[in-house]
C-alpha cells in the first residue's frame, strides 16, 4: 500500500515522482476551450486539484496547460466523442442489519490491470483520512502503453463513509468534475452519507457513472449519476442495496443502454446472484459472509474480478482481496 501524507502541493510532487517512475505518455495537445470550462468549475468547487495538477508540471517541467487538460478536462471530450467501449462490469453491495453496515465491493476490468492496480492511504492535510484504490487508469486503448496514474474506483475514510462507482451505459455529458474526482471530493470532505449526498446535489459531473456510498451509522444510499441528472436510490426493507450495471432508478431507465451495449451483460446476473447469496446469509449477516458472496461465487466473482474489498463499517474491519499468479491473497488495513 503506498502511503503519502502532507499538503496538496506535496501530493502534486508525489504524483509526478509516479509519474516519472513509471515513464507515463503525457498529453501533447489540448482542446483549451473544454479547459476553459473545466478549469473555471475546478476552481469553484474543487481548486486544491488545480493546486496540485500545477505542482506536479512544475516537478516534471511540464506545460501547465497540457497537464491540467489531461486531468481536469479530456474526460469530459473523451466521453462526448464515446471513446469508452461499453463493456464493463463491477458489483457492489451494502447491508445493514443489527446496527451494522456491511460493504462488499469486486471491481471488474482488463484481466492485465491485475498487475497494475494500486491501493493508497492518503492524509492530505486539513482533509479525512482515507483508503483509496486504483486501476492506474489502465483502459482498453492504453493497455501497453505507459499512463499509470492514481484514479479511485473506491475509498473508504477514518469516519466510516465509503464511496465506490460502478459503470453506468448512459451516454450522455456535461461539464464538471471528472468520478475519480467526485470519489476523492467526498472522501476528504464528508463524514456520513448525508453530507455525501449534499455534495452531489451542488457538485456538475462530467461523465455518468453509479456511486454507492455507505457511512459507519448504517445510511445507505446509490447515486445513479447520468450527468445532467440524477437519481438517489435506497435500500429495502431488508437493509439491502446492490448495485451493478444497469440503472434501478424508474426515472433514468430510459438513457439506459446496457443491453444495447453488451446484449449479453451479466449485470443481471450479478445482481440476482448477490440479492440471492445475501439473503441466504439474513438474518444474522457476518463479516465472513462478504468473501462468500465476492470471492466463492459463480458471475460476482468472474475472470474480471481485480479486487474486492470486504469491509465492516461500524467497527472498522476492512479487508482486501486480490489474485496473483501464485493465487489470491488478501491484506487488512485500518485507520
Amino acid at each position: 500500500m503506498l502511503k503519502f501524507s502532507g499538503s496538496h502541493a506535496d501530493y502534486g510532487r508525489f504524483l509526478a515522482e509516479r509519474l516519472r517512475a513509471n515513464g507515463h505518455d503525457f498529453f501533447t495537445t489540448a482542446n483549451m476551450d473544454t479547459l476553459r470550462v473545466q478549469q473555471k468549475i475546478y476552481q469553484q468547487y474543487y481548486p486544491e486539484i488545480i493546486e496540485e495538477v500545477l505542482a506536479t508540471a512544475e516537478a516534471l517541467h511540464l506545460e501547465p496547460d497540457l497537464s491540467l487538460y489531461e486531468e481536469i478536462a479530456s474526460s469530459v471530450d473523451s466521453q462526448r466523442r464515446k471513446v469508452n467501449p461499453h463493456q464493463h462490469g463491477c458489483t457492489i453491495f451494502a447491508i445493514r442489519e443489527n446496527d451494522k453496515c456491511f460493504v462488499g465491493r469486486n471491481y471488474d476490468w482488463l484481466p492485465n490491470s491485475r498487475e497494475f492496480f494500486e491501493s493508497y492511504a492518503i492524509a492530505l492535510t486539513g482533509a479525512n483520512r482515507y483508503f483509496a484504490f486504483s486501476d492506474e487508469g489502465v483502459w482498453r486503448h492504453h493497455t501497453g502503453k505507459n499512463t499509470r496514474k492514481p484514479y479511485f474506483e473506491d475509498a473508504v475514510n477514518e469516519h466510516g463513509l465509503y464511496i465506490g462507482l460502478t459503470y453506468a451505459h448512459i451516454d450522455k455529458w456535461n461539464y464538471g468534475l471528472k468520478p475519480a474526482h467526485l470519489i476523492r471530493y467526498v472522501a476528504e470532505k464528508c463524514k456520513t452519507t448525508r453530507q455525501a449526498l449534499n455534495a452531489f446535489a451542488k457538485l456538475p459531473a462530467c461523465v455518468p457513472k453509479n456511486y454507492l456510498i455507505a457511512d459507519a451509522k448504517g445510511d445507505v444510499a446509490a447515486v445513479e449519476h447520468a450527468a445532467k441528472t440524477y437519481a438517489v436510490v435506497r435500500p429495502g426493507e431488508d437493509g439491502v442495496l446492490i448495485q451493478t450495471n444497469h440503472i434501478l432508478a424508474p426515472d433514468l431507465q430510459r438513457f439506459d443502454r446496457v443491453l444495447k451495449d453488451n446484449p449479453t451483460t451479466t449485470s443481471f446476473l450479478r445482481y440476482a446472484e448477490a440479492d440471492h447469496l445475501i439473503a441466504r446469509q439474513l438474518p444474522g449477516f457476518q463479516f465472513t459472509d462478504l468473501w462468500r458472496i465476492l470471492r466463492d461465487s459463480h458471475y460476482v466473482y468472474n475472470d474480471e474480478v481485480i479486487w474486492s474489498l470486504a469491509l465492516e463499517l461500524t467497527s472498522g474491519r476492512y479487508n482486501i482481496y486480490y489474485d496473483t499468479a501464485m493465487g489470491q491473497k488478501h491484506q487488512k488495513f485500518s485507520f
